[in-house]
């Protein structure tokens, strides 16, 4: 068999295996993996939700706003949809991010899934939590947003931008305990 027919049946193979959803195919989607979160892309930018809550968040690890800003620049060229699946009761998914800076969410109502959650949905959280919720260099915040579900409703997601190494905080803890933040020299 020659080598180029060889690598279209691999790839067919693995497009129709159960593992590709476990798997980023570089040009295919910039995001999809086992956690069931996944990105999928449009001719327009999307916004599937409600605007957002914001509040100070001092009790999680607080992200470096200047990565925040670097991630808010790269999500302004992007067009299209996260989609989470398969929710986590109780945990927040990552769903854009690096080390410094991650925006996360938490499905409210599990059994409402998927929530669909549009690329201007993430840049707006992102551009007002830079723009109104930083302290210096460091941001730590969170709230909730009515984002769009497979079934046609509105449900309620939990979202936090911190570390991504930070602790993954349950949504009632946040709002009962606040701390101080350590400002690192």
């Amino acid at each position: 068999m020659a080598p180029l027919a060889t690598h279209t049946l691999i790839l067919f193979a693995l497009a129709s295996s159960p593992l590709v959803h476990g798997v980023s195919l570089s040009g295919l989607a910039p995001f999809n993996n086992i956690t069931g979160v996944s990105w999928s892309t449009s001719q327009a930018a999307l916004s599937t939700c409600d605007p957002a809550t914001f509040a100070y968040d001092l009790s999680l690890d607080a992200a470096d706003w200047r990565q925040c800003a670097a991630l808010h620049s790269e999500w302004t060229t992007e067009k299209g949809f996260f989609r989470v699946a398969r929710p986590n009761g109780g945990a927040y998914l990552p769903i854009v991010g690096g080390t410094d800076c991650s925006l996360a969410v938490e499905p409210l109502s599990p059994l409402l899934g998927p929530y669909i959650i549009g690329n201007k949905d993430i840049e707006n959280i992102l551009f007002k939590s830079l723009h109104d919720f930083s302290r210096g260099t460091l941001l730590a915040v969170n709230g909730t947003v009515k984002c769009d579900t497979g079934s046609g409703e509105r449900a309620l997601l939990a979202w936090k931008i911190s570390k991504a190494a930070g602790p993954a905080v349950r949504r009632t803890a946040t709002l009962a305990k606040r701390v101080a933040v350590k400002i690192r020299v």
